[in-house]
């Protein structure tokens, strides 16, 4: 009997199966790639915050700046307005007064309000204006208590006004604030100086 071999051919290339077990290379890559994530996570709120800082502080110094200007116009027509209300008689009218309310109204036409502000600014520069108003009415010889009076009933509607657009641009932009008894507004903002 003649026995026939069988040859059996061995491949050219070991093939290894794979383990499905983690390899160490395995296990560094993915902690790698979670480090990678993490980071670029933390790096984005970190971004972000001080973008929101900034903003926080540019609406403070617009906020600060139109209060700046609003306390100068009412201080400039105070004597007008109690003259208005009853609480003097006699109202001297000074040219320096006119002026200064003029150079506020330039200014308050020159502040820069961020976007969520604008109509706020319309109502600032409104608000001083309507003061110019008055005391230049006044100036030119309308000196009737009466008269007076109608002025500051407008000013006094578009301090309201002021305060309601101010505060619906505070929600706008997303500033925690609180509204104290006399009507003062505070406001709460991030700041990363100590």
């Amino acid at each position: 009997m003649l026995f026939k071999r069988n040859k059996v051919e061995e491949p050219f290339f070991e093939i290894e199966e794979e383990d499905d077990s983690f390899s160490i290379d395995k296990i560094v890559t993915y902690f790698l790639i979670a480090c990678t994530i993490v980071i670029t996570v933390l790096t984005f709120f970190v971004f972000y915050d001080g973008i929101s800082v900034q903003k926080e502080q540019e609406i403070s110094k617009y906020i600060s700046n139109a209060d700046e200007l609003l306390k100068e116009s009412q201080q400039l027509v105070e004597p007008l307005s109690l003259f208005a209300k009853g609480e003097s008689n006699s109202y001297s009218m000074e040219d320096a007064a006119l002026h200064s309310l003029r150079q506020t109204i330039s200014a308050g036409q020159a502040l820069d309000a961020p976007k969520e502000f604008l109509k706020h600014r319309e109502t600032v520069n409104a608000l001083i204006v309507e003061r110019y108003a008055a005391t230049y009415t006044y100036s030119l010889g309308e000196r009737s208590r009466g008269v007076v009076e109608e002025n500051f009933k407008k000013i006094e509607d578009l301090k309201t006004l002021e305060n309601t657009t101010l505060i619906s641009a505070l929600e706008e932009a997303g500033l925690n604030y609180k509204v104290a008894e006399d009507g003062n507004i505070r406001i709460f903002y991030k700041s990363y100086k100590k």
